[in-house]
């Protein structure tokens, strides 16, 4: 008998059906998350999106540990990108709400705000492209390094020493024209 059909028929007898996997572990699955922190409010929508990856991920699954197992993983990385991505949203409502109304900035400290920002706009400016778009993106805008490496199709290692090169330049440029302290 050819050793490819031996394997067919116990490959795919070994393999659980997302139906089967759901019914199974739906209720494993949602406990994990919440033990993982993720909220009531939220727990359906990452238990759906754990087996949307499950779906995804499921002709690569062989089988040799218990489904458990493997759906905690995903669990974890589901979590993981849903905690970034409410961090980073967080962050944004920040920026937009801006300042309170009785934290009003004192015309020195719009004076420095306008100063910074005429600073980082110069070295933008002078900043080689591609080191640019990573610096932006991710000290700017927030986004991490693997979804920028991902938005701008790039390999993370060179997404991050674009970063890292960026970042280096900026210290140097900051230093150089910050305004030197007099000592007291």
């Amino acid at each position: 008998m050819p050793a490819s059909a031996a394997a067919s028929p116990s490959a795919s007898s070994s393999r659980p059906t997302l139906a089967a996997l759901y019914r199974a572990h739906a209720g494993f699955v949602w406990r994990a998350v919440r033990r993982m922190g993720i909220p009531d409010a939220a727990a359906e929508d990452v238990v759906q999106e754990v087996f949307l990856v499950a779906r995804r991920r499921l002709p690569d699954y062989e089988g040799r540990g218990a489904p458990t197992s493997w759906l905690y993983a995903i669990a974890r990385g589901v979590t993981a990108n849903y905690r970034r991505g409410q961090a980073r949203a967080e962050r944004r409502l920040r920026v937009v709400s801006g300042p309170r109304p009785a934290a009003v900035p004192s015309p020195e400290d719009e004076v420095g705000r306008a100063d910074a920002v005429a600073l980082v706009e110069r070295f933008l400016a002078d900043l080689d492209p591609d080191q640019r778009e990573v610096f932006v993106l991710v000290d700017i805008e927030g986004q991490s390094g693997p979804e920028v490496a991902h938005a701008l199709e790039l390999n993370l290692n060179v997404a991050y020493s674009r970063l890292r090169l960026a970042r280096q330049k900026f210290r140097r440029f900051v230093a150089e024209h910050s305004p030197v302290q007099e000592p007291s």
